[in-house]
């Protein structure tokens, strides 16, 4: 284990961004007010100094706390339960996740992360969006080093596939990945068919360990709630082995999500399961 350095309090570091921000702010606030006396656009520009304000702490922190903290990270990108998906997280929407996996045989694995979503098309009939998060395992034994993820998504038409091609678990040293494993690179169809949504790709990854994607979600309403029911399977043990999951995702209220899924390889190993809670900041 490698010992943890005394690290400066977060607060203090915010705090000088914080009022900068806030003096720019106001001064492009004043300026507005001179230059357009009417109300409602004075209004207006307050209310997106208030957003902007918001959106840059929210970037702020969020990244403050990835290099602030010992937590090291496997990026979630959005997907099912065990595989990435074409799906994203909403437009300017930033999703802060921690979950926990653990079996008969084996204790927690704990896990926190962040995504961040990006799609200013999402009116659009030709959507294109992005993604990319962060995220580390934090328990049991020595925190590790931060490992992100990227994805891009494109949909000419509703009613077409949604194409994805992505990387996760990148980390940015030579010695990081050794500790955490090698880059996962991805590409996803996701077709929607009203009944269901079926999920088809395919992953890179060094030391023979390339799988196949398979999946399928159907979204229903259980007792006002939506809930989503997911199935997937992967290949493990350098391709000799399948594993498959069975799970859901269900919304509480506006900003939680909370998800479980039970995983089961084929050839005999024991079932883990996986418990996951994310809160979501609409930007």
């Amino acid at each position: 284990m490698h010992a943890i350095r005394d690290r400066p309090r977060q607060e203090d570091q915010i705090d000088i961004p914080h009022r900068a921000l806030c003096a720019v702010c106001a001064a492009v606030g004043h300026f507005a007010a001179t230059v357009a006396p009417d109300k409602a656009y004075v209004r207006k520009c307050a209310d997106m100094q208030q957003t902007s304000l918001r959106f840059q702490a929210y970037l702020f922190l969020s990244f403050g706390a990835i290099v602030l903290t010992p937590w090291p990270v496997h990026a979630s990108s959005s997907g099912l339960n065990n595989i990435p998906t074409a799906e994203t997280a909403g437009n300017l929407k930033l999703v802060f996740q921690g979950y926990s996996t653990f079996g008969v045989s084996q204790g927690p694995n704990d896990v926190v992360a962040f995504k961040f979503g990006i799609d200013p098309w999402e009116t659009s009939r030709w959507r294109n969006r992005f993604e990319l998060g962060v995220d580390s395992r934090y328990a049991p034994d020595d925190a590790g080093p931060g490992m992100f993820q990227f994805k891009y998504t494109t949909q000419p038409d509703p009613k077409l596939p949604a194409i994805c091609i992505g990387v996760a678990n990148l980390g940015m040293t030579a010695m990081e990945r050794v500790r955490t494993g090698q880059p996962f690179s991805y590409a996803v169809i996701t077709q929607d068919f009203r009944l269901l949504r079926l999920h088809g790709g395919y992953a890179l990854q060094a030391n023979h360990s390339n799988t196949a994607l398979l999946g399928v979600d159907k979204a229903v309403k259980v007792a006002g709630h939506d809930v989503m029911f997911r199935a997937d399977a992967i290949q493990i043990n350098r391709q000799h082995d399948w594993a498959a999951s069975f799970g859901g995702i269900s919304s509480i209220g506006k900003h939680f999500a909370f998800e479980a899924w039970v995983t089961q390889p084929v050839n005999g190993h024991k079932a883990n399961f996986t418990v996951k809670l994310n809160y979501i900041l609409h930007l």
